[in-house]
């Protein structure tokens, strides 16, 4: 990836630290839009202003969000906030991983922790069983059972295995979930701010390997 001119490289602990949380990230995502108040920042990053307003200071004192100006408001001035830099990058010498692994199992480890509270709170009761058969293509399925109304009662999605394919097929799967990320990041773009709009959590995850033997 290319990084624009002008990318802020992270010197210190505390930066990588702020850069590295998800929950500082939405905060300094926000500020990278160009200058906005705490409150625009609570707005967009779905929080309170309190907390806003906190994670801005602690972005402001290492360095990676500035204070640049202010902006009356019925007599009283607020603050506005931009990113110090239109890109950021934090060497790996600067995280708290020991390794490669480590890294990625920080940084991954809260979204799929998520993603199994939600879906075991959507299908609690529902699933009454786990169901190994033949699928349609004569391969041994694992599935939860118990499911009476799937369409109408459970929304989510999720399926991770192992297969054995092609190399033309692996690249071509990896680009059809390229192309399902972009559209996706592309529907949120227009749809974040809409009514009916609802949270979730998205993974689309590829990499040739296979599980270890026990």
């Amino acid at each position: 990836m290319t990084l624009p001119a002008g990318a802020f490289t992270a010197q210190t602990p505390e930066q990588a630290r702020l850069l590295l949380d998800f929950a500082y990230q939405r905060v300094l995502g926000a500020a990278m839009h160009g200058e906005v108040s705490a409150g625009e920042v609570a707005l967009d990053a779905e929080i309170t202003v309190k907390q806003a307003h906190h994670r801005l200071t602690r972005l402001c004192a290492a360095g990676l969000v500035g204070v640049t100006g202010e902006r009356k408001r019925g007599g009283r001035p607020v603050k506005l906030y931009r990113a110090a830099a239109p890109a950021y990058r934090v060497p790996f010498d600067l995280t708290e991983a020991d390794d490669v692994r480590g890294l990625f199992a920080a940084l991954h480890q809260p979204f799929l922790n998520a993603y199994l509270t939600h879906i075991a709170a959507l299908s609690r009761e529902q699933v009454r069983e786990v169901v190994l058969a033949m699928n349609a293509q004569g391969q041994l399925s694992v599935n939860y059972g118990g499911l009476k109304d799937r369409r109408a009662s459970f929304r989510g999605f999720g399926t991770i295995g192992e297969v054995r394919l092609l190399p033309e097929t692996l690249l071509e799967l990896e680009r059809r979930l390229r192309d399902l990320k972009a559209w996706t990041l592309e529907r949120e773009q227009e749809e974040r701010q809409a009514a009916g709009a609802e949270d979730c959590l998205l993974g689309l995850m590829f990499t040739p390997g296979r599980l270890p033997e026990r």
